[in-house]
């Protein structure tokens, strides 16, 4: 009998050690995981929804895209993009605000008016101006557009307006209809009650700029690199991106993006006119516009970024650690400013590694051709607009890296980005890598 139970303790004592042994080596996998996920630092494990495969959220800001942005001809000399309605705050009425490119010195000479809702049409007073990049810009006479604002004021509440009606008089009397997008989102209605419910405000949104971006480039070709432009800024907070000229982009791309909580709202970008480098900074400025317009009361931030550009904050978006997020950061600044400009650094693409942030060199003698903006979308738009006001954002705060070719290097030869980032930056970022590198 003795020798019976000292063999089933010896059974058992087997068996204790085996479980001993499976639990050590599953608890090790978990800690693996858990240090790349940064799990115990986060409240929020956003990176754990990342992993997941199921069905995204849905959000009221799903309608960034809508009514849709298209070329259209107003005119036999004129186009227009996207249609804004701008209702006065103070006093009655409110105004049409169009994005519009012009043949070269075309005459502009414009009736407008106003269809509301309810199917009635109502006069308007048209004015317009053009676009300050065209002061700002070299004159060249190899250009064939110009950039305008195109508006239609009433002076009373009429109501809703659902559209407006342009009409050439120097070239056609039938009028030509625009569909408005409202700037204020329309209220929402709660399941549980009657009581509207007003649309909380995304942190921020990325407007992807594939117009002037070369889809030819290795960078581009490189359909990994594409996909963790989406993937890097989605780990820092931002899963809503505006892609202008959305069929530029690769089909596999936007199949592995809609596994993710990421939303892509599709742009098109059918310009009427031939584009250059020389008309790179208009177009530009016509993106920039519509993206900031579009964005108004949906997101707190936006951005204008191409798809080899990765912007790189000192910290997420939104958090609860006592660190601080990058708003509460920013929101240390006077609300006037609206314009928080990013330094950048030409870092040399190597297609050979995995990851991104494992490129380290730069070329600090490359400089960008236009300036890397972080929006503040606080101000009612025409202040948005016309603001000035903007500051120039430590290293310490943030950065952009800009991946190219590095053909040609300057005579300073190329630089180690790494020896100007803090350490405890330095970790952020590693932890951001990492993070991707589970996706990847």
């Amino acid at each position: 009998m003795r020798k019976y139970q000292q063999l089933v303790l010896l059974l058992i004592s087997c068996l204790s050690v085996c479980i001993l042994l499976m639990y050590k080596t599953e608890n090790n996998r978990l800690k693996y995981v858990l240090k790349y996920v940064n799990f115990f630092g986060r409240n929020d494990a956003a990176v754990l929804r990342r992993l997941e495969n199921g069905t995204k959220e849905e959000v009221p800001q799903a309608f960034l895209w809508r009514p849709l942005p298209v070329w259209q001809m107003i005119g036999d000399n004129f186009h227009a993009y996207s249609a804004y309605w701008m209702r006065n705050e103070l006093v009655a009425g409110g105004e049409a605000h169009v994005l519009v490119v012009g043949k070269r010195g075309a005459v502009v000479d414009f009736r407008c008016s106003l269809e509301l809702l309810s199917g009635r049409s109502v006069q308007g007073k048209f004015r317009f101006q053009r676009d300050s990049i065209e002061s700002m810009v070299v004159d060249d006479k190899s250009s064939n557009f110009t950039n305008y604002h195109f508006f239609c004021q009433v002076s009373r509440d009429f109501g809703q307006p659902g559209g407006v009606l342009f009409t050439d008089i120097t070239s056609t009397k039938s009028p030509v209809k625009l569909r408005l997008r409202n700037l204020k989102p329309a209220e929402m209605k709660s399941d549980s009650m009657a009581v509207p419910v007003t649309p909380v405000r995304l942190p921020a949104t990325i407007c992807v700029d594939l117009v002037g971006f070369n889809m030819t480039s290795r960078f581009a070709r490189n359909e990994n690199a594409l996909l963790q432009f989406f993937l890097f800024h989605q780990a820092i907070g931002i899963e809503q991106f505006l892609v202008y000229n959305y069929d530029a982009l690769p089909d596999e791309v936007i199949r592995l993006l809609d596994r993710t909580n990421i939303h892509l709202y599709a742009m098109p970008f059918n310009f009427p006119f031939r584009q250059e480098n020389t008309t790179a900074a208009r177009v530009r400025q016509l993106l920039h516009t519509d993206c900031l317009l579009r964005n108004v009361n949906h997101a707190s931030f936006t951005i204008l970024l191409r798809p080899n550009e990765l912007f790189f904050p000192n910290a997420r978006l939104t958090s609860t650690q006592a660190k601080g997020s990058l708003q509460q950061q920013l929101r240390h600044f006077s609300a006037e400013t609206t314009r928080f400009e990013l330094a950048t650094m030409a870092v040399c693409y190597d297609e050979r590694k995995k990851l991104l942030p494992d490129n380290v060199q730069y070329d600090p003698e490359l400089r960008a051709p236009y300036k890397t903006q972080l929006s503040r979308l606080e101000l009612p738009p025409a202040q948005l607009l016309a603001s000035t006001a903007e500051v120039e954002l430590s290293l310490s705060t943030g950065f952009v890296h800009r991946y190219v070719d590095c053909e040609h290097v300057g005579s300073d030869g190329l630089h180690d980005w790494r020896n100007g980032v803090r350490q405890d930056f330095m970790e952020h970022i590693n932890v951001l890598r990492n993070e991707v590198d589970l996706l990847i």
